[in-house]
């Protein structure tokens, strides 16, 4: 199998995703089986009529693998990384790899400007794509940074196996909008109940009897003990997992594409 054409470059197929995201295709196909597995490209399909993906997938898919990796049973790290990527999907139609980072101050010394220039007649990327702005930033820029960190980073933490909540790395001290407790230190997400293969992944707003906080007491009520017991779960942990997203995102298309430099070599 020689390097994919430009045209089918962000064209994925389901064993490129795998171990991109350090899965193994035998627990891939599992996920699959179970509903867990990253979206397909809808109409395109591969050789043979498999399932190919795009690179929101592999966002998806690195982590489910982060959160396996880190401890979690695979299909609890799958329903986890299913609510994330929903919630993501929702607002802002994909998982945040932070790669824009390198398009902006302190890491681009032209802030705002691309960092690598358009072959002639090329057309430019679309910069949304993580796709091509990771190949982009990778080969041409001179500014990538593999397996590093980054401020701005989207940081999972668990604590004790059950609560779940979310800030950005470096910005700590930056307080988290709460509608009814003002400021909080992190966000607080999903709550993981059970164990195991019928272990659940529950939002916050699943447990309000009310979403409208702002004119239901009784539901502002309910948030707000709600919060209170994330953040103490969080503070009186005897266990908690630490994952950053972003950088498993950046780490699986580096995956990518040193697994198709090899095979084209």
């Amino acid at each position: 199998m020689g390097r994919p054409s430009r045209s089918t470059q962000d064209v994925l197929t389901s064993r490129e995703v795998a171990l991109a995201a350090d899965i193994s295709p035998r627990n891939f196909a599992l996920l699959h089986d179970h509903g867990l597995a990253p979206k397909a490209r809808d109409g395109v399909s591969g050789k043979a009529g498999h399932r190919v993906y795009d690179g929101a997938a592999l966002a998806h898919a690195a982590l489910i693998g982060a959160l396996h990796l880190s401890g979690l049973e695979l299909l609890v790290a799958g329903r986890l990384a299913a609510a994330f990527a929903d919630q993501f999907d929702a607002s802002y139609g994909k998982l945040p790899s932070n790669l824009g980072a390198y398009i902006h101050a302190p890491l681009n010394p032209r802030s705002g400007y691309r960092p690598w220039n358009d072959e002639p007649g090329e057309m430019p990327i679309d910069m949304d794509q993580d796709y091509w702005l990771h190949q982009r930033l990778r080969n041409r820029s001179g500014l990538y940074q593999p397996a590093t960190a980054l401020t701005g980073d989207f940081i999972i933490d668990i604590a004790d196996h059950s609560f779940v909540t979310t800030e950005n790395k470096g910005r700590e001290s930056i307080k988290v909008f709460s509608p009814v407790s003002g400021g909080l230190p992190a966000s607080p997400d999903f709550r993981i109940v059970g164990r195991g293969s019928t272990a659940r992944v529950v939002a916050v707003h699943e447990e309000l009897n009310s979403l409208d906080v702002f004119s239901d007491a009784r539901a502002a009520d309910q948030l707000r003990r709600l919060e209170r017991d994330y953040l103490d779960g969080r503070d009186n942990a005897v266990t908690r997992l630490r994952i950053n997203l972003s950088l498993a995102i950046r780490n699986a298309f580096d995956r990518l594409q040193d697994q198709r430099a090899g095979v084209a070599g």
